[in-house]
This record gives structure tokens, sequence and C-alpha cells, in this order.
């Protein structure tokens, strides 16, 4: 039987997401998803659940949060709720389109952040790059 790639998260992880999804006022607009995944690219993805999704789910408006959980867990804990608010930062409700959009700009949210925690922010984002690019290195 093959891995699953997508599992369930830590009730730790999940609250801290929860947490931060509701400081940001989203929990008015948006429905939120947090799951594990087995790899990916960047410790924290966020997307909009794709309409399929919604329409089985019968859940509008969602967000799904993918973490990977195995990385996330190895940083500390003023990293992880960084990057929670890093993937959350891009994501806003449109009221006139009446719909959730995520922001493309890969920037904005370092830019927004960096006001916030200064050199601290480039930091933070470069621990967990180096910590995707040193689980990469052992699966190999």
């Amino acid at each position: 039987m093959a891995k699953k790639k997508i599992y369930e998260i830590d009730e730790t992880i999940k609250e801290m997401v929860s947490n931060q999804f509701a400081e940001c006022g989203f929990e008015n607009f948006m429905n939120l998803q947090v799951m594990a995944i087995e790899k990916q690219k960047d410790v924290i993805k966020v997307a909009k659940a794709p309409e399929p999704t919604e329409f089985l789910m019968d859940v509008p408006d969602t967000i799904q949060v993918f973490v990977y959980e195995t990385v996330f867990n190895q940083l500390d804990e003023e990293t992880q709720k960084f990057l929670v608010e890093f993937a959350l930062q891009p994501v806003w409700f449109d009221n006139e389109k009446g719909r959730v959009m995520i922001e493309r700009n890969p920037y904005k949210p370092l830019f927004e952040l960096r006001k916030k925690y200064k050199e601290r922010a480039d930091e933070m984002l470069e621990a967990s790059y180096l910590a995707i690019k040193q689980m990469e290195d052992n699966n190999e």
C-alpha cells in the first residue's frame, strides 16, 4: 500500500494555524483546512480549495494550508509562528467579487513582515529553506 502524501496534522500545529487565521479576521469570511503533507518545496503552502472540493464538502471559500510537518517540527517556535503568519499574509477576501483571493507576488508578504520582524524575517526564512534542503539531502 502506498504511503499517504497528505495526512492529518498534529493538533498543536493545527491550533497555531487556526489562531493566526482568526487573528487575521478570516474566520468571518473563509473556512480553513490544515493538513500535513509528506514533501513540498515550502514549509507551509496556502492555496484556495478547488471548486470541486468546495462542492463535495459543501464548504465554500476554503483556504487550504499544507504543512511540511517533518520540517516544521524541526524549527523553533518563533520561526514556526513566523512561517504561519508569512503563509497567510497574501490571503484576503475581495468584497466586490465576493471571493477569496491570494496575492501571487512573492515579495509582498516578505516586505510586510520585514516591517514587523526586521532582519529576523530573513533569518527565519533562511532557516526554513535550510531545513528543507537538509531533509532533501538526508533522503538522497
